[in-house]
């Protein structure tokens, strides 16, 4: 592991190579390293002096408390830095040490020896020597074999090597030990090496360009060489009589040969350094120019006798002098390397040497962190301040530790000191390049201004003191923990964060013409974004990181080509994260796999600066892989989750209004093509996608408007075909896991079943829809109401439905928000519940489209089935779970921006702002709305048979009838599955039927419309149906068998086509335990139908008819009809004789003397003679059969026949006996239908009287409906059917005369003068009709009869008048009649069915004809009785629910006249 090379105190560090010799495995050579690297700091008290005399200029006696700082480091410096030897000598490994692995090595033969000699140990000493050959500048070459066998103890020889024991029998001082040894070696030859310094006569500064690409220890063997590599030699030698040219000095390029032409780099510094040095080199010799007079004039100091004057002295002098305190403090001998220093800076500052001026204060300022950091007191010496004097004399300025003042007041004093020293140091740099020409190199300049800037950055952290937590953070890079006082010491400097900054940007190099490699420029860069990011400058950090971009892509493409051409491979072959076995040893501190991650971490950190929208998987990944325990299907699986999704929706939404797109669209390009230039795939593709992401136009696709993606087509197919080109060179490279994330998290938008064909659809049924298809005219007891705000909802929601092992299609729409193709490989489905199969593959995507495709899908199981989104593997992408997004969600836009800068890019948290911002008016809290997932909910049911209609006895699939007719047709079902069928039912939809629904959809009609529609949908079916065989109920199919039923198509008027419905299925249970929801599937049979007239009603009429009749049949034995022999004889008229027989019979039923005429007139339609009857009963009758004509019946029915010629109209007379209607204004019914209606009303708003009389209508009607039938048989085809009555319509006359009162009043006289004896003195010639003789004493007799339900007080009021007079005639009784009693009399109350008489003494005195009429009228309204609820139960209809015709009434008196006068015909005796 090596050591921060920008770090403070780089300087100090004593750099020591660590390199594997031998037979030696990588981990254990790290291990061992580590175990050296953790004994880094050696104490000058620990370490044995070197006992030879002349080898005590750093003993480390002279200081003991001193501390000597390693970098031992396993990793070569580049040429670049070497070359800056000896200004910087911690850029050189002074130390090399070699290690090898014991426990490779053989045991040792000799027991007699102090230390192990194995076999192999000749070989390592032999590799050492090499390693001494090509690093010729180290000082000290140690090997260190660690674990032998049998080795319990540190152990020294042969040759100076140290075996070290394994860790199990080491102490802790052990690797300690080694280190003092090693470093005890070390500072005995630091003595002569630091006495070479002082003896040679010029030291060169450093100049950018004498730096070359490669060097050759080879050409310097020899140990003087050796330390004067980097040392300027004279211009002439002492064997040259004469000087060479002007006396100009050989330059380090003439001691260090370039490299020969058939030597090629070999390492990726060399090739960067090579490419840099050739551009270079060509650009000079395209512009050639001269060397400049200042090189002519630089001093230097001559060997050949040439006199030296006191500048020329005081300048190597100091350049000595630094060379020697740097030596010094690398050697922890701080005190001594402080007074060297010191001098050193007055000897430059006296000669203008101005790089090594500031290089000795660079220095002393590390000295004085050292004591800062080592606890020690120190003095600050007065050299460091700008306003010294420059007269000063050095004796003065010199300071020893013994003189130093308080540690704390120092180190507050060098804080504060610390800006401006910072500031003269790069001064007198930028000084020398401007007076004195030698300008110093980039690099040195570069990394100078970032060390500087680190140490001002950790003083301002530290509230701007150097105390121990920052000495530490700068020592031993210790984590640096901000500091705020509340108050600053007097004379605190507290810089701010810009000065920091601006001073900073001194590091970057001016041009890309600064002669700075790419190998020196991507490090300096790095630092300065590092200390930029401790001051927390983002925006600034991300600049300088897109100029790191850029000068980085060029170098690695051009390096990845040149070294690739060499080696002869493919330039894509070398990657580290293809081939690691390729980079062990260039990797050893780095780790496997760490480049590319650490470059992309890099790159996020620009985008992500930018505002650029993030790789969400990367993200998860890494987040998730500091919890443990979760594997990698579990964080796909909670990358895919909606949460998550939701998240980076809102968080795209955020960073899609932060910051420039186009700024965005070019970092990420940059990173592409960073990434490629490595070349990362892994990098490329996340970085592709990033930019996908960012240049989207809208996340959901709507209807009409989509918004197309920022970027033109033709770069958006170049993205895409990026990512192609990057998985397959991955794939052809041997990487098959190398896939890209999509790009869109919305690629599902809906997901739907889709209904099947209707032949294997299955349907929704439920017990209660087929009790209304099957069930008879009872009705079962219903809610009054229709809506039932307590009551148990049921959903009448369309389920999706999909059979047990059957493929079933499935639509999914995707959306594709890009202007090019997506490819999909795989699409499947998931879904919880039973266990579900539906896959897709091989399918592509329009661009910028919404498509649909179709998936078939089985379900193996029964149960609820749950589609909760898409498994999908996009081509070159992850497979990846997609949920359903079937809502179109549009991000709204912030109203009250509240967050500006860099914190608008960061997603809104949870905080209460204020009561206003987070709350409504309600005080509900305001929450964001995401875009909301939805499933598909199918239900499964089990297993169902499929029918087939095998055959027809329709050959045409048509058919005609005549109005009332009834024609079957067969149908023979097959079952063609392996699942048998116990449940099969027809229904039938006909026009018919489609017709009275429509009309029934009227709200304008009256009740009694809505009666007559609703009889003929509920009672009239066109369409029955039947099985044929022995059991007709049994319903059941075989698999593979068959079964035939017959369906009767009845003639309707309005009946043009039908389709019968079959529906079965395989329920499972008995016809009567038929579940209460069930599965079906269905057939359909389409049927034209032809229905022609037959007979039509052209008219009703309704006539009173006289009840003499009646009265006769009772008083007189029948004359022409023996009711004796044959009562039970259906009576039938014919044309001849079409009233005898039927007007003999009235009054001998048991209905009542009272009767009308019915007139109806009947039409023949059809081209064919038809035989009519007409069948007419006192008393209600249901459908007889049609040859009910022919066959005996019960006593009081008749029959009419006749025969209709085609066109013939003929009217047949019926005698009815009157009806009597307890209540004629009931409520009209509602049918049963399956249609709902709270109330049935008249919608037009009639009045109370109207809507009497058309109830009372209704009533009547309904009661001659019930005794009339009739019906029709054509004899030459054999065709017969029924008359349909329904169309006669009721009007009030004829409502009269069917109507029977209430009250009946019924008129008998008598004459008490008449005995059996003598012939009666009144004769009754009729039902009310009397002939007496004039001044006869006669008793007329009113009997009332009360036929209602409810009693009646009653007040009979009688008439007397002359009949056929005009009314001032007819009443005027004067001498003509005479009568004794009232003609008004309150009768008794009468209750239900009672009868009473009144009567009054009637004489006539004249002859003539007279009538009395009687009237009743209700003498008071009688209280209902609390016992009797027949009033009160006919209030109610057949619902239960009340009616309340009438309410709002007021009850009045009522009153009823005789329908029939009392005729008295008087005549003379």
């Amino acid at each position: 592991m090596g050591v921060d090379p920008l770090s403070p105190i780089a300087p100090v560090r004593l750099r020591a190579l660590l390199l594997p010799i031998g037979k030696i495995k990588r981990s254990r050579f790290l291990s061992f390293a580590a175990r050296l690297q953790a004994e880094n700091v050696v104490r000058l008290g620990d370490i044995s002096p070197d006992a030879r005399p002349n080898r005590n200029m750093f003993s480390p006696l002279a200081f003991p408390t001193g501390l000597i700082l390693y970098d031992l480091s396993f990793s070569v410096p580049p040429t670049s830095h070497l070359e800056l030897f000896p200004f910087e000598l911690y850029r050189e490994p002074l130390v090399i040490i070699a290690i090898a692995d014991g426990s490779e090595l053989p045991e040792s033969t000799g027991d007699e020896q102090k230390h192990p000699t194995p076999e192999g140990l000749y070989q390592l000493l032999e590799e050492l020597d090499g390693v001494k050959e090509r690093n010729p500048r180290a000082l000290v070459h140690q090997l260190l074999v660690f674990d032998h066998h049998g080795l319990d103890k540190i152990t020294n020889g042969p040759d100076n090597v140290l075996w070290v024991p394994p860790p199990q029998v080491s102490k802790a001082t052990t690797m300690k030990t080694v280190l003092c040894d090693v470093t005890s070696v070390l500072l005995s030859e630091l003595d002569g090496f630091a006495k070479t310094i002082q003896t040679i006569p010029t030291i060169e500064s450093p100049k950018a360009s004498s730096w070359g690409p490669h060097r050759n220890p080879e050409l310097r063997p020899r140990p003087v060489d050796r330390l004067l590599n980097r040392m300027t030699l004279p211009a002439q030698l002492p064997s040259s009589p004469h000087g060479t040219h002007d006396g100009t000095p050989l330059s380090s390029n003439g001691s260090s040969p370039a490299p020969s032409d058939h030597e090629t780099p070999t390492t990726f510094d060399e090739i960067t350094r090579a490419i840099h040095l050739s551009s270079r080199t060509n650009s000079r010799s395209r512009a050639p120019s001269t060397a400049s007079p200042k090189e002519h004039s630089r001093d230097r100091m001559s060997v050949s006798g040439m006199s030296a004057t006191d500048r020329t002295k005081n300048r190597i002098k100091g350049r000595a002098g630094v060379i020697i305190g740097t030596l010094f403090l690398q050697a922890g001998r701080w005190p001594d390397a402080l007074k060297e220093l010191t001098e050193a800076v007055n000897n430059a500052r006296a000669s203008s040497d101005y790089i090594w001026h500031a290089k000795a204060l660079e220095t002393i300022l590390l000295c004085l962190l050292m004591f800062g950091w080592a606890g020690m007191d120190f003095q600050i010496p007065s050299v460091l301040y700008p306003v010294a004097d420059k007269s000063s004399k050095p004796s003065r300025d010199s300071t020893t530790p013994s003189s130093a003042g308080n540690r704390i007041i120092s180190l507050h004093n060098l804080a504060n000191l610390l800006p401006d020293l910072s500031n003269n140091i790069l001064n007198l740099y930028t000084r020398a390049a401007n007076i004195t020409d030698e300008p110093l190199p980039q690099l040195v300049f570069s990394e100078t201004v970032i060390r500087l800037a680190r140490l001002m950055v950790s003083a301002r952290v530290r509230d701007g003191a150097l105390d121990d937590n920052a000495l530490k953070h700068i020592v031993m890079n210790e984590h640096l923990v901000p500091l705020l006082q509340l108050e600053l010491p007097r004379g605190t400097v507290l810089l701010r964060k810009s000065e920091i900054a601006n001073f900073l940007y001194r590091a970057l190099p001016l041009s890309p013409g600064a002669d700075l490699p790419a190998t020196d420029a991507v490090p300096i860069i790095v630092g300065v974004v590092a200390v930029l990011n401790i001051l927390d400058l983002p925006r600034k950090k991300a600049f300088i990181l897109r100029e790191l971009l850029s000068v980085m892509v060029p170098s690695l493409v051009q390096a990845r080509k040149i070294g690739a051409a060499e080696v002869g491979i493919h330039p894509a072959a070398g990657l580290a994260s293809l081939s690691d076995t390729a980079f062990d040893v260039n990797a050893l501190d780095t780790g496997s796999g760490n480049m590319e991650s650490s470059v992309r971490l890099l790159l996020a950190t620009i985008g992500e600066i930018y505002g650029v929208q993030p790789s969400s998987f990367y993200e998860w990944e890494k987040r998730q892989s500091k919890s443990s325990g979760v594997s990698g299907q579990q964080e796909s699986s909670g990358y895919d989750s909606v949460a998550s999704i939701a998240e980076r929706a809102f968080r795209h939404v955020v960073l899609d209004r932060y910051g420039d797109l186009n700024l965005k669209i070019d970092v990420l390009k940059a990173c592409i093509n960073c990434c490629e230039a490595l070349p990362d795939f892994n990098g490329v593709l996340r970085f592709t996608v990033e930019l996908l992401q960012t240049i989207r136009g809208d996340m959901m696709l709507g209807e009409a408007i989509r918004s197309p993606p920022y970027l033109p087509q033709d770069e958006q197919v170049r993205l895409l075909n990026n990512i192609k080109r990057t998985v397959g060179a991955g794939t052809r490279l041997g990487v098959s896991d190398l896939v890209a994330e999509y790009w869109d998290d919305f690629l599902v938008r809906d997901i739907q079943l889709l209904s099947l064909a209707d032949p294997k659809k299955p349907v929704r049924r439920s017990k209660t829809e087929l009790d209304a298809v099957t069930t008879s005219s009872d009705k079962a007891k219903k809610d009054p109401f229709l809506y039932n705000p307590f009551a148990k909802p049921t959903s009448k929601a369309l389920e999706m439905l999909t059979v047990a092992d059957e493929p079933a299609p499935f639509q999914v729409t995707l959306q594709n928000p890009y202007e090019f193709e997506i490819e999909i490989e795989h699409l499947r489905l998931e879904s919880t519940g039973v266990s579900f199969d539906a896959v897709a593959e091989n399918f592509v995507i329009a661009p910028l489209s919404m498509q649909d495709i179709t998936v078939f899908g089985v379900a193996h199981g029964e149960g609820s089935l749950q589609i909760t989104g898409c498994i999908v593997k996009v081509r070159h992408c992850r497979t990846r779970r997609f949920p359903i997004f079937k809502t179109f969600w549009k991000p709204e836009p912030e109203v009250k921006f509240k967050r500006t800068g860099l914190g608008a890019k960061k997603p809104l948290t949870e905080r209460p702002v204020s009561w206003s911002s987070t709350t409504s008016k309600d005080g509900k809290v305001d929450v964001k709305k995401g875009p909301e997932t939805s499933t598909c909910e199918v239900k499964v049911i089990a297993k169902q048979p499929s029918l087939v209609i095998e055959s027809m006895s329709l050959s045409q699939s048509a058919m005609m009838v005549l109005e009332g007719e009834v024609k079957t047709f067969t149908i023979t079902l097959q079952n063609a599955s392996s699942c048998p069928v116990d449940f099969v039912l027809f229904t039938f939809q006909d026009s018919t039927t489609r017709q009275l629904q429509s009309a029934l959809s009227n709200r304008d009609l009256l009740p009694v419309e809505i009666y007559e529609l609703e009889l003929k949908l509920a009672t009239k079916p066109a369409l029955r149906w039947r099985r044929q065989g022995e059991d007709p109920s049994d319903c059941s199919i075989a698999a593979g068998q068959k079964a035939t039923f017959t369906v009767d198509v009845l003639g309707k008027p309005g009946l043009q086509d039908t389709t019968v419905q079959i529906d079965y299925s395989c329920v499972g249970a008995a016809p009567g335990e038929l579940p209460d929801i069930f599965y079906t599937r269905q057939l359909f049979v389409p049927l034209t139908v032809t229905v022609n007239a037959s007979v039509e009603v052209a008219r009703c009429d309704i006539l009173p008819f006289s009840g003499d009749f009646a009265w006769k049949n009772n008083i007189d034995s029948p004359a022409g009809i023996d009711s004796t022999q044959k009562p039970d004889v259906l009576l039938s008229t014919t044309e001849n004789d079409p009233f005898s027989q039927v007007l003999g019979r009235l009054g001998n039923g048991a209905y009542g003397p009272d009767h009308c005429v019915v007139l109806l007139d009947l039409r023949n339609a059809w081209p064919s003679p038809l035989s009519v009857w007409l069948r007419v009963s006192e008393q209600t009758m249901a459908t007889p059969p049609p040859d009910a004509t022919t066959e005996n019946d019960a006593e009081g029915k008749y029959s009419v026949d006749g025969e209709l010629q085609p066109g013939q109209v003929c009217r047949f007379v019926l005698v009815l006996p009157r009806i009597y209607l307890d209540n004629p204004h009931a409520s009209i019914p509602v049918v049963n239908t399956g249609t709902r209606r709270q109330f049935v009303v008249s919608a037009n708003k009639l009045s109370f009287e109207a809507e009497a009389a058309s109830r009372e209508a209704f009533w009547f009607r309904e009661e001659l409906l019930k005794r009339v039938l009739g019906g029709w048989k054509e004899h030459a085809t054999g065709r017969e059917g029924s008359i349909d009555l329904r169309n006669v319509r009721l009007n009030n006359r004829m409502v009269e005369a069917m109507r029977l009162e209430d009250v009946e009043m019924q008129f008998s006289l008598t004459s008490p003068s008449s005995s059996p004896e003598t012939t009666d003195a009144v004769e009754q010639t009729g039902r009310s009709r009397f002939r007496v003789k004039t001044d006869d004493l006669l008793t007329l007799n009113v009997t009332v009869h009360n036929r209602s339900s409810r009693p009646i007080h009653p007040l009979l009021r009688l008439q007397p008048s002359l009949r056929h007079q005009p009314n001032n005639i007819a009443l005027d009784l004067t001498r003509r009649l005479v009568w004794t009693g009232m003609l008004q009399q309150a009768l008794p109350i009468l209750a239900s069915g009672e009868s009473t008489n009144a009567s009054i003494g009637v004489t006539v005195l004249c002859r003539g004809e007279y009538e009395f009429g009687a009237s009743v009228e209700e003498a008071r309204l009688l209280r209902p009785s609390f016992d009797d609820d027949g009033d009160s139960a006919a209030r109610y209809n057949d619902d239960g629910i009340m009616d309340t015709f009438g309410a709002d009434v007021v009850r009045r008196r009522r009153i009823w006249h005789a329908k029939e006068l009392c005729i008295i015909h008087a005549s003379d005796s």
